[in-house]
């Protein structure tokens, strides 16, 4: 009859000892979700902004929504891309390019620390350039060279939120195409 209550108790211990492993486990797991950095983030979350304006604009915002955000450009031009057939108007500002196709914003260059980019929900928007990447989102490195994966619905192709950097480190260009 004792050999019969230490394999009960035995076999309990082992099934105690495994829940508690499996717990543990999926809290680990749920936990590494919620609180690591993403490595991608959505083309919709990415927002510019001038320091001086609450309003900021996102891929897909039209010319009139832009030029309300960030100020008159000095020079509005037609433009076309070769490498994939696309025609449309940029808009130059002094440190930013802002290219847009049947008048939605498509792709942007910025040089000047006169424009950030931000994560939208975040409410933290990064001073980008001369940023180091300690600065910004978790980024792929490479040569000088630092990549955000960016996604959208509509994706055929790999997309990134680039970021150029001097051999100090230091952010120079931030880039998006949508090719």
């Amino acid at each position: 009859m004792v050999d019969m209550k230490k394999k009960y108790s035995l076999k309990t211990l082992v099934i105690s000892g495994v829940a508690v492993v499996i717990v543990l486990a999926v809290a680990f797991i749920c936990a590494k979700a919620l609180f690591t950095v993403k490595d991608t983030i959505n083309v919709a979350d990415v927002e510019i902004k001038v320091p001086t304006s609450t309003n900021a604009v996102k891929i897909g915002s039209t010319q009139k929504a832009v030029i309300s955000a960030l100020g008159q450009p000095k020079q509005i031009a037609p433009y076309s891309s070769q490498a994939n057939y696309k025609q449309g108007t940029v808009l130059n500002y002094n440190g930013a390019k802002f290219y847009f196709v049947h008048n939605k914003l498509t792709n942007f260059e910025i040089t000047s620390h006169k424009f950030k980019v931000g994560l939208a929900g975040t409410r933290k928007y990064t001073t980008s350039i001369g940023n180091t990447p300690d600065e910004l989102p978790r980024l792929k490195i490479q040569d000088n060279t630092a990549f955000l994966d960016v996604k959208s619905d509509d994706a055929t192709t790999d997309q990134y939120l680039e970021y150029d950097m001097s051999q100090d480190g230091k952010v120079t260009k931030i880039l998006y195409n949508d090719y």
